[in-house]
């Protein structure tokens, strides 16, 4: 899942608002275990759960590599699960 916010108009709280209550949404999830959500370039902007926000550019590098899977070039990176032996 992609999450953007591009109104210029928004506090930083505002944003920061915004993020948490997509976290939040998605955490509540059912099966759901961790949620994190990073930049391109991958700097972790929120992280819930088990999601460690230290694996941010991790994250970002598998769904950027899976996005190169697609041959539509306007696709969006696929929504991505990563499964453990423990999890």
């Amino acid at each position: 899942m992609s999450l953007k916010i591009h109104n210029n108009n928004l506090s930083f709280s505002e944003m920061e608002s915004a993020i948490d209550t997509v976290l939040e949404s998605l955490i509540k999830t059912e099966g759901v275990k961790g949620v994190l959500v990073a930049d391109a370039h991958g700097l972790c902007i929120g992280a819930r759960g088990i999601a460690n926000p230290n694996c941010a550019g991790f994250v970002t590098a598998i769904a950027t590599h899976a996005k190169a899977l697609s041959d539509d070039p306007n696709s969006q990176a696929p929504t991505t699960k990563i499964e453990a032996d423990n999890s």
